[in-house]
């Protein structure tokens, strides 16, 4: 008789989200954390009960998806509502009233990289008691951030009278979790690799804030599931969808194209591999890049690397901070070339990686680097939050997980 891990991780982990986290937006539901109990014992009891296999998968499979709906989908559906009963920007992250700004200056015809974002909820948000908040004069995202999000806003306003950012977010969050589902074949891993992914307490706050990572990570997962299966056009398109989200997937763009490069071992092969790739971020990138070019690159570009007026200034974990608190960096909104740091460390880093791809070129191998240069890459940057931890052990998570038997 013994206890499966997967149990162990679904207990350990989910108790603390519901003891932490309003699970419905009125008064406490006993009634609703006594169903969760049940579901958490019923898992356990199905540990010890003989009964075939695969009865025994199905059913866990069955509880795991009401633990994930009765916890996380219930605090995801009870921050939307308390949040609109209260205020725009009760317990949201700036990013969210951001997007939805930008979405209403993009059905009023404004350029939502050219316009500030004064006078939207977005100016109310508790970024600094004496500093302005810099993303006021910059919308970062790349444009298939709000491309995406314009229908739901639209049925959203149309059916239950309001719109939040984390509606697109939650149901992005969903279809990571069905690809995860589908990809691992082995039961025991499947329910492990997805109550990680559900409950991984790096990541679940910020996603439930409505930070923007998993949005992207929505559209990456399908890309490397499709490269997995050897449908690379499929995967250059969902590949081109993150990358029109958001800048951190850009990075691995080398190991996207050095793993086309050992599975056709000919330019001709990845050039046509890649024109999906490249066509599908033409289409929704290009438009807004022309629209106004100069505004274009100060938000998405040079509003992150400190190269524009109002950056994003040195902050977090990472170098930089060490080399400001260390006295060398006096001010935190000032230029650093951090740039120069990141190519010196970068090209042999990348010899290495390149080396070792070779050898194993396959989607877990992708994967892994993927994560160890972002990591270091974004250590070395000009910021490196708390939220970039939590995006990377969800990477790495992914690469354990990953099955290595057909790429």
């Amino acid at each position: 008789m013994n206890i499966s891990l997967s149990n162990i991780l679904l207990f350990a982990l989910s108790i603390p989200f519901v003891m932490t986290y309003r699970i419905s937006p009125g008064d406490t539901p006993f009634l609703l954390f006594g169903l969760i109990f049940l579901a958490l014992l019923l898992y356990v009891v199905l540990d010890i009960t003989k009964i075939k296999e695969a009865l025994y998968f199905k059913y866990k499979q069955i509880i795991l998806w009401f633990i994930i709906f009765a916890t996380v989908g219930a605090g995801f559906y009870s921050a939307i509502i308390v949040r609109h009963n209260v205020a725009p920007i009760y317990q949201i992250h700036d990013i969210v009233l951001q997007q939805e700004a930008a979405v209403r200056f993009i059905l009023d015809g404004k350029n939502p990289y050219s316009t500030t974002y004064f006078g939207t909820p977005m100016e109310q948000f508790n970024y600094s008691d004496t500093e302005v908040n810099p993303a006021l004069y910059h919308f970062v995202m790349e444009p298939f951030y709000l491309l995406f999000t314009l229908p739901f806003y639209y049925v959203s306003v149309h059916t239950i009278g309001f719109f939040d950012g984390r509606i697109p977010l939650f149901l992005l969050f969903l279809s990571t979790l069905i690809f995860a589902s589908v990809l691992t074949k082995d039961k025991e891993k499947r329910l492990l690799f997805l109550t990680l992914l559900v409950f991984n307490p790096a990541m679940l706050g910020y996603t439930l804030e409505g930070r923007s990572d998993m949005f992207m990570f929505g559209f990456l997962f399908p890309a490397l599931f499709f490269l997995y299966k050897g449908k690379y056009s499929l995967g250059g398109f969902f590949m081109a969808l993150a990358f029109a989200v958001k800048q951190s997937v850009w990075p691995i763009f080398p190991f996207y194209f050095l793993f086309l490069y050992f599975k056709n071992k000919s330019f001709v092969k990845i050039i046509k591999n890649l024109s999906v790739f490249a066509i599908t971020f033409a289409i929704l990138v290009v438009p807004f890049f022309l629209w106004n070019q100069k505004a274009f690159i100060d938000s998405t570009i040079s509003y992150l690397s400190g190269s524009t007026l109002h950056s994003y200034p040195i902050s977090g974990y990472g170098f930089g901070a060490l080399l400001s608190q260390w006295g060398f960096i006096k001010d935190v909104d000032a230029y650093f070339p951090f740039t120069l740091i990141q190519v010196a460390i970068s090209i042999p880093l990348m010899f290495l990686m390149y080396k070792y791809f070779k050898k194993n070129p396959t989607v877990k191998t992708l994967i892994i680097l993927y994560g160890i240069f972002l990591f270091i890459f974004w250590y070395f940057s000009r910021y490196f939050n708390n939220s970039h931890l939590g995006y990377l052990s969800m990477v790495f998570i992914t690469a354990y997980f990953w099955p290595e038997d057909r790429s």
